[in-house]
């Protein structure tokens, strides 16, 4: 069967101020204005209508094969699972499934779409530490790995293996921190492995030694590796370091007492991207690790432990999310009504965009750098508070260096492409934007704008009200 990954990917010519940092796929031109994948986004915003999100898929593929590539040169075997919740667009997971990925699952929903997109089961795993009946079916009788999140919940899993007459692969949930002598570590790692703001996830090594037999001995499972999530404790690789450590040493324990080792090692997500908004920090404030240098921490550090305790090396799996998708997207917002008061110290610009379509920016905080359009060169001449139409604050962004900004005007939410799509919502009755997926000779419609009459069609009114 032919390979469906274009061994080549063509770059438009490229711009003046490249605003991703990788390719010069979304830019600003030397005419000021934002290109994406050489599309003009006045174009598209005036083709497509706004507010709009707008996605680079030579932005994926480059991430998805840079990516892949820094752990595949430090390790034998590696697979990168695509952690769906991210961005689980049907035509974003079809692009990573055509690139070798496969993938992280919470829910029926992320496993129906992964699968849909042509992900193999084999190179699928389920999370989540709430998992229903039909979840774990769903898993077991497509064949997808579970990683268990709780004791009670090796029981659940062999007893619908049981009822559908298959074996269910597993791997078990570390908190490796649990591992951890504080008292021996660097101030700074004694910060990490304190932080237990995680626990709802995962198995600490009182409970994890408990488990591992009973997993052993069960009929209808086999107990194929181990799974870790650090999170985003920072967006340097020094918190992976120490996991790798803390799980080597884990290993190691584990066959000791059990004469068991896994054969795969999960290792996650919480990889940052360039800019990183989900710091809180303006971008170019910290330093940001890149894809080798994650790849370069964790296996240099898994391999000298490994290599202490006379482990073999397990096949390594990785769970990134926001590392493939969030630079390939930005969200484009017409700008309206433009106020400023006598009293106060800031211009606001309101725009048809919304932090309901950019959630973690109340919801956590987040930073996303702002540029304008089609002035992107401009010096700046005004600090505006970038506001949405909803019935709350709505900021987008405050006290924003921009250049003039008219009436009419755009603006570029930039680095949205993991968890804007996924966590927005229709508050004020809003619709959410359409998404288009840009190439250098291709523009589609990959979700519509969703319609009022989307919105309402899940309600029901009943007859009662109307007599």
């Amino acid at each position: 069967m032919p390979d469906p990954r274009p061994s080549t990917i063509e770059s438009p010519a490229r711009t003046s101020r490249d605003v991703v940092g990788a390719g010069g796929h979304i830019a600003v031109g030397d005419d000021g204005e934002l290109r994406l994948e050489g599309h003009s986004a006045r174009e598209l915003a005036d083709r497509y209508g706004t507010p709009l999100y707008v996605t680079s898929e030579t932005q994926i593929r480059e991430n998805a094969r840079r990516l892949r590539r820094a752990f595949e040169d430090r390790w034998e075997r590696v697979t990168v699972l695509y952690a769906t919740k991210a961005n689980y667009n049907l035509a974003v997971r079809q692009i990573l499934a055509q690139e070798g990925l496969g993938g992280d699952c919470f829910g029926l929903g992320e496993l129906s779409v992964s699968l849909r997109a042509g992900v193999e089961p084999g190179k699928l795993v389920m999370n989540g530490s709430n998992k229903q009946d039909d979840e774990l079916r769903a898993a077991i009788e497509a064949g997808v790995t579970i990683n268990v999140d709780a004791p009670g919940e090796v029981d659940a899993v062999v007893r619908i293996a049981e009822e559908v007459g298959r074996t269910a692969d597993i791997f078990l949930r570390v908190l490796p921190f649990s591992y951890a002598d504080t008292g021996q570590l660097a101030p700074d790692l004694a910060d990490i492995a304190r932080d237990r703001s995680h626990d709802k996830w995962g198995l600490d090594r009182p409970t994890l030694l408990e488990l591992v037999p009973r997993a052993l001995e069960a009929e209808s499972v086999r107990l194929r590796g181990l799974h870790l999530h650090v999170s985003r404790l920072g967006p340097t690789p020094e918190h992976f370091q120490l996991a790798a450590a803390l799980i080597g040493t884990c290993m190691a324990e584990l066959r000791d007492r059990f004469g068991w080792e896994p054969e795969f090692l999960d290792f996650g997500g919480g990889y940052a991207h360039e800019r990183d908004p989900e710091s809180g920090a303006p971008a170019g404030s910290h330093p940001v690790a890149t894809p080798e240098e994650y790849a370069e921490a964790i296996t240099a550090a898994l391999r000298a432990t490994l290599q202490r305790h006379l482990l073999a090396e397990p096949h390594l799996l990785i769970e990134p999310g926001r590392r493939l998708v969030s630079n390939a997207t930005v969200l484009l917002g017409r700008v309206g009504v433009i106020k400023s008061l006598p009293s106060g110290s800031a211009t606001w610009v309101n725009v048809d965009a919304s932090t309901s379509h950019c959630l973690r920016v109340p919801l956590q905080g987040y930073h996303y750098e702002i540029v304008h359009a089609t002035r992107g060169l401009d010096a700046p001449v005004v600090i505006a508070n970038v506001t949405g139409p909803t019935c709350v604050l709505d900021l987008l962004g405050e006290q924003r260096p921009l250049p003039r900004v008219e009436p009419g005007d755009l603006l570029a939410v930039l680095d949205v492409g993991g968890y804007a799509e996924v966590l927005s919502n229709q508050f004020n009755l809003v619709p959410r934007p359409a998404t288009v997926l840009v190439t250098p000779t291709t523009c589609d419609v990959i979700r519509r704008r969703e319609t009022i009459e989307d919105i309402l069609a899940t309600q029901l009114l009943p007859a009662r009200l109307t007599a």
